[in-house]
């Protein structure tokens, strides 16, 4: 009787713990359902427009976003930021002396750090000025003399590390080379190192045209941009080729992100603006102007990388006239999934330099800065609509 009692008791024990396994397993089954839905796979978006701000006589030239949703516009020959909240009402304006002296602006390049500072590059003075929310400035920084290079634009991390793109003149072998690089900055400005180097193929065009006083225009000369995800890797993209290559923080390769694709031939519409700005603006200095022009476009005008890791890449599959920009949506992962239609916003396809282009994508919105009326120019925020 004991024993059949213990048989029963050590039975029961068995189908308990059977139960408590398969509760367990549901479970995990029902929390990995409930993960997949907060983190869905799409393959494509929709971009709705949903604000726009216009005012007379402006020329915005860029762009940026506080933690809040408010909207900062900077016009960067005159030094002026218009700020807008999330509903687009004018709050507030700021306008700087332009000059060489303390707290002077130029050429305005704003970002803000995770802390809520705005961080103002000055391109021409080459000075990084640091302003908290009541415009006090608590730091400045000359970057060219404590770098010995001139920086070209500046993005922070979520730990307000610095990177950005610089120029340094060099002379090999006599030879006038001219080299740039992706670097990085300690939050207190300590210079870190480069992530990579390559040398402007403009140089050797600089060199002929000192001595034959000829300017030599590279109308699309080989891309430069860079950004930074949600955990700070690095992607950036240098070549004309389709290649995007992304780095962890710690400099350690990840991925690179390619598409076979061959870029559409270049067109007179491709390249009779440009060129016509470009006798205009160097026709008073007396050079004699050559452009060099590849026989193809570039493969990457521009991308973006959104908080999912997926990445939104710019090409020039459309044509100049087009009312729409290309784009070609890749996973985390870097798998292709499909092209998208991107609104049309200034400096997508400035060459010329490594600069900010005028489009930020910021928790799941993306705004831009777009042409209005011939030259005139008006601000938009669409908001993204994942498929």
């Amino acid at each position: 009787m004991i024993l059949r009692k213990n048989i029963i008791s050590q039975s029961f024990l068995v189908i308990l713990f059977a139960l408590m396994i398969h509760c367990n397993s549901q479970k995990k089954i029902v929390e990995k359902k409930n993960i997949q839905g907060e983190n869905p796979r799409y393959t494509s978006l929709k971009f709705t427009e949903d604000l726009r701000i216009d005012r007379e006589n402006w020329y915005p030239g860029g762009l940026e976003i506080d933690d809040e949703g408010n909207i900062y516009i900077c016009e960067l020959d005159f030094a002026k930021i218009y700020i807008y909240d999330k509903q687009g009402n004018e709050v507030g304006q700021k306008e700087f002396k332009q000059g060489q002296g303390p707290g002077d602006i130029y050429f305005m390049d704003p970002t803000f750090s995770s802390d809520g500072n705005l961080y103002i590059f000055d391109k021409k003075n080459q000075r990084l000025t640091v302003f908290n929310r009541e415009w006090k400035i608590m730091d400045t920084r000359e970057l060219r003399k404590e770098h010995k290079r001139s920086f070209l634009f500046l993005r922070l991390d979520s730990r307000n590390y610095i990177y950005s793109w610089t120029y340094k003149n060099n002379f090999i072998e006599g030879k006038y080379s001219p080299t740039i690089a992706l670097v990085k900055l300690s939050p207190s400005g300590k210079f870190l190192g480069e992530i990579l180097e390559y040398r402007d193929l403009d140089s050797e065009y600089l060199l002929k045209q000192s001595q034959e006083n000829i300017q030599y225009i590279c109308l699309y000369p080989p891309f430069g941009t860079f950004k930074l995800d949600v955990d700070d890797f690095v992607y950036y993209a240098v070549s004309d080729k389709y290649e995007i290559n992304v780095i962890s923080p710690q400099g350690e390769f990840i991925r690179k992100i390619t598409k076979a694709k061959k870029p559409r031939k270049v067109t007179e519409r491709d390249t009779s603006r440009q060129i016509s700005n470009y006798k205009k603006a160097l026709s008073r200095f007396g050079y004699k102007l050559e452009f060099i022009i590849p026989e193809r476009m570039p493969a990457i005008a521009d991308f973006f990388v959104f908080e999912n890791k997926y990445i939104l890449v710019v090409t020039y599959e459309n044509l100049f006239n087009s009312p729409i920009l290309g784009g070609d949506l890749f996973d985390n992962e870097g798998n292709f999934l499909s092209n998208v239609d991107v609104p049309k916003y200034h400096q997508w396809s400035h060459w010329g330099v490594l600069f900010k282009k005028s489009a930020i994508y910021k928790k799941n919105y993306f705004y831009t800065i777009e042409y209005k009326d011939g030259d005139g120019r008006i601000v938009k925020r669409y908001i993204i609509n994942w498929k």
